[in-house]
């Protein structure tokens, strides 16, 4: 029997709401969804009242700002080296490139089997209202869920990891000071 009919739980449907409605499982895949309480002759039963059913997977952290800089980073490249450089990968990227990379983030994430995400995308030199838009409308445009919040940082790395900074000398120990 590979078929599985969820039955009494709330179900997000259509992205905008909960309905009491039935879930067919066929082959690890959502076949149909079915009026509650309609039985399927094939189907194992599964009793899932007083649960909340959110079909999908969801990335729970991802940063769309990365899109466009995938190969600009060697795969050997501690977390470290990879966050000092970042910035300039990212830096003076308009809304349209920050809404490309939310596209194409959000297409990697279907093709994945992702129905949702939480990115926390870069906007230099800081965030904006009008970024947060563009990422905001390019998920939207696309069909995936996603909460976006701009990643922001009190501390630079150098600040932030202990011993970072004293590895300088000279002159880069003063740039980094700045």
């Amino acid at each position: 029997m590979t078929k599985t009919l969820i039955q009494g739980a709330l179900v997000l449907v259509e992205n905008d709401h909960f309905a009491d409605v039935s879930l067919l499982i066929d082959q690890d895949r959502i076949a149909a969804i079915l009026p509650n309480g309609e039985t399927v002759a094939d189907a194992k039963p599964l009793d899932a009242k007083d649960r909340i059913i959110i079909p999908g997977l969801v990335n729970a952290h991802t940063h769309s700002h990365g899109a466009l800089a995938r190969g600009g980073v060697p795969d050997d490249a501690i977390l470290e080296t990879f966050l000092s450089g970042s910035a300039w990968l990212n830096l003076g990227r308009s809304h349209d490139d920050l809404a490309l990379c939310a596209q194409l983030s959000a297409v990697e994430l279907i093709r994945k089997g992702c129905t949702a995400c939480f990115d926390l995308f870069i906007e230099l030199p800081g965030p904006t209202v009008e970024g947060t838009y563009a990422v905001a409308h390019a998920y939207h445009d696309v069909g995936l869920r996603a909460v976006v919040a701009p990643m922001i940082a009190d501390q630079t790395i150098y600040q932030a990891l202990p011993g970072l900074l004293d590895s300088f000398e000279g002159p880069q120990k003063k740039q980094l000071l700045r």
